[in-house]
């Protein structure tokens, strides 16, 4: 029992105070050496310029968890040099990795930064800052895997401008693109906040709709064809262009043997539908037959 007495008069012979001190100090030099451990494990994670401070940073908590074994083990053994010591160690870790941190950290949260704006990027088409072919990939990725585990219904809509072409050979690409900007701007004006809108490339568009069925989609796509009719473009104060614009569109609902693919495929088909039909319309598949609704 004597062996078990803590030293010094602070812990007043107290085995419950004892007990408390040994094993708070023990569980944080525990969590003190698994961080380290857990950060070398995934070094290979970390950007070139930002593993020398990854290191000391580790040095640094792992001095934090030799100081609190010495706590723990100097409530037995009064050698308080040696924790004295630990404590120096620590001290000099802190300063150096804080004198460090201090110089490379705008450098690193630049690179932060810079990468999240680079995500943002891949993901963006440019000119419409709509999401791209690669965000609705990921977005119908997602919607899939809801449908499929929660029953979520989701609607896909392929939008091909009519005649774009025209545009371009009679205005100009400059007033096509201006066309293709204000095209975007209708349809994110005309969605709900949770659905995705995106530029495919040239004049094709693609809107996803989560917990959309079919009857509902439909009624979206005949509410963007009609928003996009309304389109006018000026410049300088003079209505360069100003006719109808119209716009074709397929719809594709998911089911339980929905793919990325196949997705795409039944709504490109309905889209093609939609175009043979004479154009500015919105065509669907009903069982094994295509349907076509004209604005």
């Amino acid at each position: 029992m004597l062996a078990l007495m803590p030293h010094g008069s602070c812990f007043l012979w107290n085995p419950s105070l004892t007990t408390l001190h040994a094993v708070s100090d023990g569980v944080i030099a525990i969590a003190y050496f698994s961080i380290p451990m857990m950060l070398f494990a995934y070094r290979r994670h970390a950007a070139e310029q930002a593993r020398p401070v990854l290191l000391l940073f580790v040095l640094f908590i792992l001095s934090c968890g030799v100081g609190h074994v010495l706590q723990a083990w100097n409530i037995w053994h009064a050698n308080y040099w040696v924790e004295g010591a630990s404590k120096l160690m620590t001290a000099s870790a802190s300063g150096y990795t804080a004198v460090v941190l201090y110089k490379q950290l705008p450098t690193l949260l630049g690179t932060q930064q810079a990468l999240e704006v680079s995500q943002v990027l891949a993901t963006t088409d440019s000119l419409t800052n709509l999401v791209n072919r690669r965000g609705i990939d990921e977005a119908i990725a997602n919607g899939l895997h809801l449908y499929k585990s929660h029953h979520i219904p989701h609607t896909l809509l392929f939008l091909d401008l009519d005649d774009f072409k025209a545009v371009n050979d009679t205005f100009g690409h400059l007033m096509g693109d201006r066309l293709l900007i204000e095209v975007g701007k209708v349809l994110m004006s005309s969605v709900r906040s949770l659905d995705t809108v995106a530029r495919l490339g040239g004049d094709e568009f693609a809107v996803l709709l989560p917990g959309c069925m079919l009857p509902e989609a439909l009624a979206i796509a005949h509410k963007l064809q009609a928003g996009i009719r309304q389109i006018q473009i000026q410049q300088e104060g003079k209505s360069l262009y100003a006719p109808r614009v119209s716009v074709s569109i397929g719809v594709a609902e998911a089911n339980a043997d929905t793919t990325p693919s196949s997705f795409y495929n039944d709504a490109d088909i309905a889209l093609y539908h939609s175009k043979k039909e004479g154009k500015n319309c919105v065509a669907w598949q009903d069982g094994n037959n295509v349907c076509n609704s004209p604005a």
